[in-house]
């Protein structure tokens, strides 16, 4: 599993596989050419590579990479304090 500061860049590269292009970070998901299939596909990656919950609500809440980052960061770090320190 990934550690935080490799979040953003997975995130990113799964948002990058799911679209077919990359983002400034604040353009909206949809604008760029998202679907509904990209959409699963982009939850589906994260979810498999950080493994962490992605609702399809947050895409449709926060349509931004960089908003999608925050939040997969957020959840991320939430994941493993449930864990704790591992060894």
């Amino acid at each position: 599993m990934p550690d935080t500061g490799e979040v953003s860049g997975t995130v990113e590269e799964a948002w990058s596989e799911a679209l077919g292009k990359g983002s400034s970070g604040e353009e909206d998901f949809f604008t760029l050419g998202g679907t509904s299939l990209s959409a699963v596909e982009l939850m589906t990656r994260v979810e498999s590579r950080l493994g962490i919950d992605f609702p399809v609500e947050l895409l449709f809440s926060s349509r931004a990479l960089s908003e999608i980052v925050d939040e997969c960061e957020r959840r991320h770090r939430d994941l493993l304090s449930r864990r704790g320190p591992t060894t």
